[in-house]
Formats: structure tokens, sequence, C-alpha cells
């Protein structure tokens, strides 16, 4: 629905944004529009290029593009620009005198005092909403974010898309400016995240082959969002969720990104990585993680709202006071579950999996978002209405999310605990050990427990402490396994079993100097280490035993050599 005409629209766009009609045309394609893209953020900038699908294989339409680098949080707008392999990339000193039609933005905190405002203005969302109050470094106080300022909407010239009608009601009540200029258009990233849904099994494959339940832990910036709650909470996560049973993926809002820089951040979050937390980089792949996730975890963020709204069991591990009272996400916070960020993360999970209920989510998302599956094209043609321009015929595109590109590292070593559940049957329970400073799981302290290392293991000390010790397919054959674990037995002579592969199978090395052979067609040269370890913990040095880890399950052969 649109509060604004759109002939005002029309009949007061000035002429100098189209190409004359006694022109000489230079180029090839010869557009008659362009439309000045402006960039500010890395989240804006990732929104604007996503909005650019909007003009696909239109002739008609020319782009040029431009950073309003005035946020403390532009660090890394111009160059995801470039990344995208835009070429017109202007000074924002030069915008005013471009020869533009129609300017989109993704952000309200563009200089609009910079612009030529007897020109449209088409302010996108990058986020669901007005949900919080943000300080103003201008007032000192606070503001609604998402609202541009007053003299920009008294122009006539600023259009602020909305996702529901009940936004409108909300901005009108409290900036009467916007009578307007709004237009109720919904939200075209909550229908590509529910288009996606079919694709969930192939995001996840993306992710994490092995099928683990997949966690996205998601967080807004600022000392009230997750993170800024508990710093220590990708860390928790892993430390007290079995690692062969659950998958931890972490996206944090691309303000942290800018304010901190991708070495700090890495450097600060280096334990989460190495216990094997996938962190998703600041200029997307949250979308199709959310898509593949099966629990989400966040706070008053957006993320939290759309995995709401998809059917995702949702617990909260923070809620910001500046939250604004009465809108959707305030409303999730007052409805949702709460995560206790010192409780027992893996019990709270369970529960929240369990008394999930999906119809609740379809009836809130009715409430978010207007124009359910139409948003792409109802926005699109708001563009084109203010380019003055025929929507172009066919379908809009409504494209998949680009898939997750994580920084990712394995684990490479493990607090394990084994144990026999029958005569043949070792069950087998690991957790990553570059998290286990505090956090060690008290529900196996009655079970055995032994620490396995992976010869790449790069905190050297933990080799030392080693019960199991293993190289992974780097032998040409059984002897040069056994030459490696028989060095290995003397580098560390606190190892229980030196486990070493070859295209042959696995062979093990007893601190006893007996030898095992072991044949597990697949298995993960640890998971067998350990479970070798349990047999030989247990008298034996020989037999068939079933080994059961997670949702994996595999027959271990193991025979003195």
């Amino acid at each position: 629905m649109l509060t604004r005409s759109p002939d005002d629209t029309v009949t007061r766009e000035p002429r100098r944004g189209r190409v004359a009609a006694d022109e000489p045309e230079h180029g090839t394609f010869g557009p008659v529009r362009t439309v000045l893209v402006i960039a500010r953020t890395i989240t804006s900038t990732a929104r604007l290029l996503d909005a650019l699908r909007f003009f696909r294989d239109d002739f008609r339409v020319d782009l040029v593009f431009t950073v309003n680098d005035t946020s403390p949080h532009s660090g890394g707008a111009l160059e995801l620009l470039r990344e995208a392999r835009a070429e017109r990339i202007v000074p924002w000193s030069a915008v005013h005198d471009l020869p533009y039609a129609l300017a989109i933005s993704a952000s309200e905190n563009i200089d609009f005092a910079e612009l030529d405002l007897t020109r449209p203005v088409v302010v996108l969302p990058h986020g669901i909403g007005f949900n919080k109050h943000v300080h103003d470094p201008k007032t000192g106080g606070t503001r609604l974010a998402g609202l541009p300022p007053d003299h920009a909407l008294r122009s006539g010239k600023v259009l602020l898309t909305l996702a529901h009608e009940s936004q409108h009601r909300q901005l009108l009540a409290v900036r009467p400016e916007v009578a307007g200029n709004t237009a109720v258009v919904g939200d075209p990233t909550f229908d590509q995240l529910r288009a996606s849904l079919p694709l969930r099994d192939r995001f996840r494959r993306e992710l994490d082959p092995r099928g683990r339940r997949l966690v996205l832990l998601s967080s807004t910036w600022g000392g009230e969002s997750a993170l800024g709650r508990c710093r220590e909470l990708a860390r928790r996560l892993c430390a007290q969720l079995p690692a062969d049973e659950y998958l931890v993926v972490l996206a944090m809002h691309p303000n942290i990104w800018s304010r901190y820089g991708d070495l700090r951040v890495r450097t600060w979050f280096a334990d989460a990585l190495d216990a094997g937390v996938l962190l998703l980089p600041p200029d997307g792949g949250w979308q199709a993680a959310l898509v593949a996730a099966d629990q989400v975890v966040g706070d008053h963020g957006s993320v939290s709202l759309y995995a709401a709204c998809l059917g995702k069991p949702v617990l909260l591990a923070a809620v910001g006071s500046e939250s604004v009272p009465g809108t959707p996400v305030e409303v999730l916070a007052r409805t949702a579950a709460h995560l206790d960020a010192d409780g027992d993360l893996r019990a709270q999970l369970a529960e929240s999996w369990r008394a999930h209920d999906p119809a609740r989510s379809a009836r809130l998302a009715g409430q978010v978002f207007a124009h359910l599956g139409e948003a792409t094209g109802v926005l699109r043609e708001v563009l084109y209405r203010a380019l003055d321009l025929p929507v172009p015929d066919g379908e809009p595109p409504l494209l998949q999310p680009a898939d997750p590109r994580p920084y990712r590292r394995e684990p490479a070593s493990f607090e394990v605990f084994t144990e026999f559940t029958g005569p043949d049957r070792i069950a087998v329970r690991r957790y990553p050990a570059a998290v286990l400073r505090a956090d060690a799981p008290v529900r196996e302290s009655a079970v055995p427990r032994h620490l396995a290392v992976r010869e790449d293991e790069p905190r050297l000390l933990r080799h030392q402490s080693a019960a199991v010790l293993v190289r992974e397919g780097t032998c040409a054959d059984e002897a040069a396994a056994l030459a490696w674990t028989d060095a290995a037995r003397a580098e560390f002579p606190g190892a229980r079993v030196l486990l070493a592969a070859h295209p042959d199978g696995m062979t093990a090395r007893v601190r006893s100097g007996r030898t095992m052979h072991l044949s597990a067609p697949g298995a993960d040269p640890m998971l067998v280490a350990s479970a070798a370890h349990t047999i030989v913990l247990n008298g034996l040095i020989g037999g068939a035993f079933t080994i059961s880890c997670g949702a994996e399950e595999f027959r271990l052969t193991a025979t003195e050599r």
C-alpha cells in the first residue's frame, strides 16, 4: 500500500535524470535513467547490492555508486562495492551534480543535506522495522533507528519502505512528517528466506556434511547484544555441546566487524574457532545459515525475529533496553524463551526444541510482514514508479541466498568420554579441548575420560598431556606408520595409544609396545583412536566392536600384530 501517490513523484521529477531525445548516444546500450546507489555501512551496502536484482536485465537503467562514509561503521563499505565489481563509484562530494533520476539507500543516516532533494530518494530497510532507540550524536539523546531527519521528510521526496502497515502507524505517532512519505511493501528478505526453506538440506550440507544439529548464534551490536552481555557465549556453547552432535555457527552484526576489524575479531574468537565454530563473514551467509539452522540463539536483533517467523526454535540470550515497546522485536522478547548463559546450555536447548510450537511462528509472520510472498514485486513497482518507467515484463527475481562461506577450523584435540554400553558396544562423546578451560561438562563426570590430540594440534604443550595421539593420512604404508608411532612414543611417553592412518587402515601402538591393526573404513581416525584407547583400558587388544558417537555408528575390527 502506498501512502504517497506515485503520480506526485512523476510530475515533480526533474528531467535532468533522463537522456534527452536529441542527445548523441555514445555508448552501446543507451540507458535512459540513472539510479544513484548510496552505500554507508557494510550492512546497508549488502542490502543495496541485493536490491540491484530489481534492475536485472533492464538496459534502460544505469547504476552509479557512492559511499557516504559518515558512520563509525563505514569501514568496509567501499571494499564491498569493489568486491562486487562496481565500476562507477563517485565521491560523495560530487553526488549533488550527478544526473540521476532516483537515489536508493538502505540507511536513514545518509547526509540528505548534500543531496538534491528535488529528486526522489527511496530508503530501503536494512533490518526489520523501527525497533530500537539508538544514540544520536547530534543531540546527545536518543532517536528512533530507521527514521530519516525531519528536513528530509519535509522535502516530500524521501520515501520510506515499510514491512507492515503497523510501522506506518508507529512512525506517524512519533513523527507526523512521515505522512505521505511511506510505502508498505512487505519484506523481500523474509520472502527470500521463506522461499529458500526447501533448500535447507543443501545449505546444511554446505555447512556440515555430517548432519549434526545446527545452532545459529546471532548477535546484534552494542553492549546489550548477546555477545555484549556474554562475550564467552560461543565458547560456552562449544564446551557444553558434544562436538559430534551439535555444530555452532556464529553470525555477528557487521558493525562489530567494522568497529574492531577482521583480525581482532578472529583473535578474540580464536578458541571458539579452534573448537569448530563456523564464523560467518560480515558481508553475507547469515541468510543461508538461518535457513539451515535447527535452532537459533539470539537477541533483539532482526535475525531472531526472522528466525521466529520462519518457525525456528529461538532462545534469547539478551534483550536490550533500547527495544521500542510494542514493536514485534519487543513482543518477541516478552514471549520467547530466554537463555541463562551461566546455566546448562544443552538442557536449555533441548527444552526449547521440545516446547517449540511452529504454528505460533506462522501466526507471527502475518503480524510482522505485509504482502507475504509478494514483497519483491511490490517493491519493484515502487522503484519503477519513482523512475517513471514501466515495470519490466515477467516475474520479479526472487533469488536464493548466497552460499555460506564461513571461517572454519576442525578441532585438533578433544576431551573424550567413553564407556562400554554392551559386551561389544562402545559409546563415545567428545568435547573440543580448546574451550574446556572452565566449562568441563559435569554430566560425564562418572565416565572415563581422556585427551585425544591430533599431531597438527597448534598448542604444542597439549601433546605432552595426550593419552591418545593421532597422525592422519600422512603415512605411505604400515611400516611408515609403525616408524612414526615408535618415534612419537619416545617423544611423548605419557600417551597410552598412538595411532597413524595409512592406505591399508590404521595402526596403533600401545604404551606397553603391543601393536594393533584397526579396520573401520571411512571412520574418523581420531574417533577410532579413542575407541582403541577404551579397548586397551579394558584389558583387550583385539575383537570386533560397534562404535557409536552422536548420530554416527560404525563397526571397528581390532587385530593384534
